[in-house]
């Protein structure tokens, strides 16, 4: 009897990766012969670690994505457009090409979530980490009419404004006054699609800068944070009459992107979502 398929999570550390409960439940699902597993891996490392599941395939986290996307043989459209790989293919040529589901999952989830795209809608991203970066550029893709960033520092907010504007020329790209909540409230609430990028929420005690007043009705906000069922800026949106949602559709999206790459089947979406919502409320 063959051994099952391996895959896993590369990262460093990688404790909290919810990962590895998603697509067990996801195997059981579609009755697979397969694991999926947490690998701690730096970039000294990354290719000999990757070799062990050529059966399989292998997600990437930060700050491994970059060097994921140097690694593989070839890298598809998506990777070429956000810069960075999370998710490798074993081809049947033996080599590897790299993927990048992180903008289609939040697309998907954004849609799922909300029923709304960013195509047409002005756009507020608080937070320009890689998570911000990932999902500015696939809201500019998908056609926002602007987008309008902030920060508490101004460098990663500065460079990540220049990047938009080279990657999407025709989507204007503004920036607000760095670690300014008066400048931040105003351009919040001016938006249609309000995106929380941050790690503003992964904590009980986190204090997030924007208050009701920063929303209003009608419109929409996404927080990426996904360990709460109602973060800190969903609950100040939803005081104002904003529809708000947080980012467990993103995982599962993801992760359903990159099963589909590796094995060319659909997850069963449903299985990802039960064990996610159990894994979180266990811990």
């Amino acid at each position: 009897m063959p051994p099952p398929r391996r895959f896993a999570v590369f990262g460093h550390p990688v404790a909290h990766s919810l990962s590895p409960a998603m697509h067990a439940a996801n195997f059981r699902a579609l009755g697979l012969d397969a694991v999926y597993e947490r690998r701690d891996v730096v970039p000294e490392t990354f290719a000999a670690a990757l070799a062990d599941y050529r059966s399989g395939g292998v997600n990437c986290t930060i700050p491994l994505k970059r060097t994921a996307y140097e690694a593989c043989d070839r890298r598809d459209a998506s990777a070429e457009r956000f810069g960075v790989v999370n998710t490798v293919r074993f081809d049947a040529d033996g080599g590897t090409t790299g993927f990048n589901t992180d903008g289609v999952g939040f697309l998907r989830a954004l849609e799922e979530a909300l029923r709304c795209t960013p195509a047409g809608r002005a756009v507020f991203l608080f937070g320009c980490g890689g998570a911000g970066r990932a999902v500015a550029i696939a809201c500019a893709d998908a056609g926002a009419a602007s987008l309008v960033l902030a920060n508490r520092s101004p460098v990663r907010m500065t460079v990540l404004a220049d990047e938009l504007r080279e990657l999407a020329p025709n989507v204007p790209v503004g920036v607000t006054p760095a670690g300014d909540p008066v400048a931040w409230t105003a351009a919040c609430r001016a938006a249609d699609l309000v995106i929380q990028c941050t790690p503003l929420g992964l904590h009980a005690d986190d204090c997030f800068p924007l208050g009701a007043d920063a929303f209003r009705a009608g419109q929409k906000v996404y927080d990426l944070v996904y360990t709460a069922p109602v973060t800190p800026a969903m609950a100040a949106a939803r005081a104002a009459g904003a529809a708000a949602a947080n980012a467990l559709g993103m995982l599962i999206h993801q992760g359903a992107a990159s099963f589909t790459i590796w094995t060319g089947l659909q997850a069963d979406l449903g299985a990802m979502r039960q064990a996610l919502a159990e894994q979180i409320i266990g811990q």
